[in-house]
């Protein structure tokens, strides 16, 4: 993306920002730039933005809402308030991830709090000087793997991801699962998928596709954990160990090393969506998985 083309963007932001009384507006307390347009880059893939702001009652409830029953972003209405609907800005929302990337190094420009004037926030903007040889940072964390699905993937988690493999304890691949909507074997297992989601669910339709795919890897449903859950598959009278993990939303990542000291594999499902490809990165364990996690 072309620098003018980012500013562009940033300056249409921040005049909404200057006119917006309305929620969910008025929950934004500041924005940081960080990352290389932050650094003066002329091409940036993308422009990197922290947003610190509050939850009232009703955020809270998006959060439970989105989360829980329909798998969607819960900021999705504070995206578009913030830019409407186009692309090229990524949000960083979490604050402690915020706190992290500052810790690694990561400058934070604050470019807006609130009570700032907008001749305030376009100075702060148009003061940051172009510079022809800022690039990508190694502390943008990106493989590979991770090309255009960042916006899924959290800077913190990208960061300890590529670690693991550069450590030998996990291997990461991409793929876009098959949408199999055909419910696996088991009277049990399809109880316990239709309890959890409608049946138009962006959800059920993650479970189902993901549990598919491990299938046709050889995985056995009752070695399956599902978002949080084991499934009572009928094959086995009693629960083991779960050996392979299907998940979203990035819950509990950290866990990853440990699981796969013993286990199989790891699928994290990028975005459920009702009808986009669905992204998934599978993790499996590496050549020092078991070695590494026992002696830490």
């Amino acid at each position: 993306m072309k620098r003018e083309r980012a500013t562009a963007l940033l300056e249409d932001m921040l005049r909404r920002l200057d006119e917006g009384q309305e929620w969910p507006l008025c929950l934004v307390d500041a924005v940081y730039l960080f990352g290389s347009y932050a650094r003066g880059a002329l091409e940036p893939n993308d422009v990197d933005v922290a947003v610190g702001y509050h939850r009232d009652k009703e955020m809270n409830a998006r959060f439970v809402s989105f989360m829980v029953s329909s798998g969607r972003d819960p900021h999705v209405d504070l995206r578009q308030a913030l830019i409407g609907r186009r692309r090229g800005i990524q949000f960083l929302w979490d604050a402690s991830e915020r706190e992290h990337l500052e810790q690694e190094g990561a400058r934070m420009l604050p470019l807006w709090r609130r009570g700032d004037s907008l001749e305030q926030s376009l100075s702060v903007l148009r003061s940051i000087e172009e510079d022809p040889d800022a690039g990508r940072a190694p502390r943008d964390d990106m493989i590979e793997e991770f090309e255009g699905l960042d916006r899924h993937i959290p800077r913190a988690v990208r960061h300890d991801v590529i670690e693991w493999r550069k450590t030998g304890r996990i291997t990461v691949s991409r793929l876009t699962l098959p949408d199999n909507q055909v419910m696996p074997l088991g009277r049990t297992t399809a109880w316990a998928i239709d309890d959890r989601w409608k049946a138009d669910s962006p959800l059920r339709r993650a479970a189902l596709a993901s549990l598919n795919h491990l299938r046709s890897l050889g995985a056995d449903l009752c070695d399956i954990e599902l978002a949080g859950e084991q499934l009572p598959a009928s094959t086995r009278g009693e629960l083991v160990e779960p050996r392979w993990w299907i998940n979203w939303k990035w819950r509990h990542y950290r866990a990853i090393p440990h699981r796969l000291a013993d286990g199989d594999g790891w699928l994290e499902v990028l975005d459920p969506t009702r009808t986009k490809p669905l992204h998934a990165l599978l993790i499996r364990p590496g050549a020092q998985a078991n070695l590494q996690e026992r002696s830490s």
